[in-house]
């Protein structure tokens, strides 16, 4: 410090003696000009030119001695500003009210001011560790990082806010790095910050999912008994978090809870999803909710928004489920029981009318399916590909041929001269888009898991028809939405709308016979998740000239995949008492396939409820998951990254090894199944 301060005085004193010199020689060389100049012609101003001399030799002398004492005065006074300084300094460091201490990279303590010394309750923490101090400190992240982020720790019920700096010192021709740590208590902030998130407003969006089948089923005497136990119920879940609820339709709730309060029912997994269960007044089917919940909103109208969004997702996944959207990311609970389906058809002609306008507005239309696309995918695809030709639309089918789980299907509809030029990859789809192309999406709601996710990208209009119970992940935007989960299959829907699409025209039989596959493969010969309406389409396709044996030839296997099927299932093992886990290397393009299959064979054993087959396939292990309803796969395997339905489901994992993803799946299997726990998904 003191060499700097002399440095600046140095500097000082140069300028200004540098300055009066100047005047000085300037008046010696004028006057001795003068007197050479005039000494001949006239005497007096040579005497004036002497005198000019003198007074410059009087201010050069003068002007060294002025600036020599003038450079002890300020000598002296920038030592007493010096000391000062760094006497304060020296003070406000030792006396600072937060923590700070000065570790090595190794970790030992160099320095340290007397609060760090209090907030461990000792005098001299010299030479120890702070890996044995904080152990949860990484201090090394500061020396890492040109711009290391402060982070929060806890310590002795204090909440402190860590910052570091990077110190470098210099000692001969060695530099010795040092970190400087600064603990900032901000234990008030963290718990007024916690007062006004606990008083913030959760809103709670509940609907009955079966209202008007519940009442239509129940004695007309039992109306209203049913519909007050309906409300008591709710009224009683609302009370025990000393909520505020409003009924605003007759099946449907509008609900608000303080947030700290509302905790008290996460606790309790949302109970009021198996309460509601228990209304017993005659009438033929339980009663179920679906609840969307927003709590991650700053204000009132943004958990307002959250809830109504997430009582679409519960919706969209079957109903009979909360989901809660909170800072974390979303929570699941519930989803025990299995879609309901609905009797009436006017949503499918309303979306029928939709489509066809769409359509015919447009230059062209692709449609699109799910990655390895499966008898559904295609079925659906080329329904509504015959439909659209019907309408003298241009349309395309985007899939790929080598690489997909119906090869005899897609054979079969490539046989056709129409489908031989229209059947498209990638780059030809790409190539068809302009600023009319519509695309329709159909078997999957996952942008991720679309045939060609670049062509979704680059097309502005989006029609989505799905039957899968919807996850986090969703096509979002799109001109029109058909996401029905209580559906058998994509094939189903699609035939509902051609029905009103083109009404009285007679379908090919390939389409048809595409259609019928896709609902006999996702039914598993029609025996999961069918009804009334899934046999009323299937009569409707067996008037279109369907034969049915011919459609189950085309899922025959040879003999050499019956026996990859069969020893799969003879490897099985038997998990918790009734699920079956099965294993299997990468065999070929048709693994997929195998894999799907034997997790189908292995539910006709007895006693087993469910059943689980994992596949190396590349670099991925694929599940495929299957269940007889008492089990719920979809839950288990959305832990996963997966998805599908109650009884079918599937996911893709990284490859580190099939022990590993068995692992994982038990883990899944036990947090869904015997820990009850929610679903949790990060943002």
């Amino acid at each position: 410090m003191a060499k700097k301060n002399n440095n600046l005085l140095s500097l000082g004193r140069r300028y200004v003696f540098r300055y009066t010199l100047a005047v000085a020689v300037g008046f010696l060389i004028f006057g001795l000009i003068s007197f050479i100049s005039e000494w001949v012609t006239d005497g007096e101003v040579a005497i004036a030119a002497i005198v000019e001399i003198l007074v410059a030799m009087v201010i050069g002398v003068s002007s060294l001695f002025l600036s020599a004492k003038q450079r002890k005065i300020m000598a002296n006074q920038l030592t007493d500003f010096a000391y000062c300084v760094e006497s304060t300094t020296r003070a406000a460091v030792l006396t600072f009210p937060s923590p700070l201490v000065v570790v090595s990279l190794g970790g030992a303590v160099q320095w340290h001011n007397r609060s760090f010394a209090e907030m461990f309750g000792r005098e001299n923490l010299y030479e120890e560790y702070m890996q044995d101090l904080f152990p949860e400190i990484s201090f090394n992240r500061f020396v890492e990082s040109d711009d290391p982020t402060p982070e929060e720790y806890g310590y002795k019920g204090k909440t402190y806010l860590v910052s570091g700096e990077v110190v470098r010192t210099v000692r001969g021709e060695l530099t010795e790095t040092l970190v400087a740590l600064y603990f900032t208590d901000v234990s008030d902030v963290k718990a007024c910050r916690k007062q006004l998130s606990d008083k913030k407003t959760v809103v709670c969006s509940l609907m009955v999912d079966n209202y008007e089948e519940v009442v239509k089923t129940t004695p007309n005497a039992n109306h209203s008994a049913l519909v007050a136990e309906i409300e008591h119920c709710v009224n009683d879940w609302m009370e025990q978090a000393e909520g505020l609820s409003v009924r605003y339709e007759k099946d449907r709730f509008m609900i608000l809870f303080e947030a700290a309060k509302f905790e008290t029912l996460l606790e309790q997994k949302m109970d009021i999803l198996r309460q509601i269960k228990l209304i017993e007044k005659g009438n033929r089917f339980p009663v179920t909710l679906s609840i969307g919940v927003g709590a991650a909103g700053e204000t009132l109208r943004e958990n307002q928004e959250q809830a109504t969004a997430a009582l679409d997702m519960a919706l969209g996944r079957g109903g009979d489920q909360a989901v809660v959207k909170t800072e974390k990311g979303f929570q699941f609970y519930g989803a025990k029981s299995r879609e309901l389906e609905k009797s009436t058809r006017v949503k499918a002609r309303v979306i029928a009318h939709a489509l066809r306008d769409l359509a015919d507005q447009a230059s062209r239309v692709i449609i699109m399916g799910h990655k390895n696309a499966d008898a559904d995918s295609l079925g659906a695809s080329a329904g509504l590909f015959w439909a659209l030709r019907s309408r003298k639309v241009d349309a395309y089918i985007a899939v790929d041929r080598n690489h997909n789980n119906a090869p005899a299907l897609l054979e079969m509809l490539l046989t056709g001269e129409e489908y031989a030029s229209r059947i498209v990859g990638e780059d030809r789809a790409l190539s068809l888009i302009d600023g009319r192309t519509m695309l329709i999406v159909v078997d999957t709601h996952r942008p991720s898991m679309v045939e060609y996710p670049e062509l979704l990208r680059n097309v502005d209009e989006v029609v989505l028809i799905d039957h899968h119970r919807r996850s986090e992940e969703f096509i979002e935007d799109s001109v029109l939405t058909y996401h029905e989960p209580f559906a058998s299959s994509a094939s189903e829907m699609v035939t509902e709308i051609l029905q009103y699409m083109v009404p009285g025209r007679t379908m090919h039989l390939s389409e048809a016979e595409a259609l019928y596959s896709g609902i006999y493969i996702d039914t598993k010969g029609f025996t999961f998740k069918t009804g009334v309406r899934t046999f009323e389409t299937a009569s409707y396709l067996r008037k279109m000239s369907v034969d049915p044996v011919k459609v189950r030839r085309l899922f025959r296997t040879d003999l050499d995949m019956y026996i990859l099927k069969s020893n799969i299932i003879s490897g099985a093992k038997i998990y918790r008492d009734n699920i079956a886990l099965a294993t299997c290397v990468d065999m070929g393009t048709d693994t997929r396939l195998v894999t799907a299959q034997a997790a189908d064979e292995l539910l006709n054993i007895q006693g087993i409820e469910a059943a689980f087959v994992l596949a190396e396939i590349g670099g991925n292990i694929s599940i495929s998951g299957r269940s007889l309803d008492s089990v719920n796969v979809q839950v288990i395997l959305e832990k996963l990254g997966g998805g599908g339905h109650i009884t079918i489901a599937g996911a893709q994992v990284k490859n580190n090894g099939l022990e590993l993803a068995e692992m994982q799946l038990k883990d899944a299997i036990d947090e869904v199944l015997f820990d009850e726990l929610p679903i949790l998904k990060p943002r």
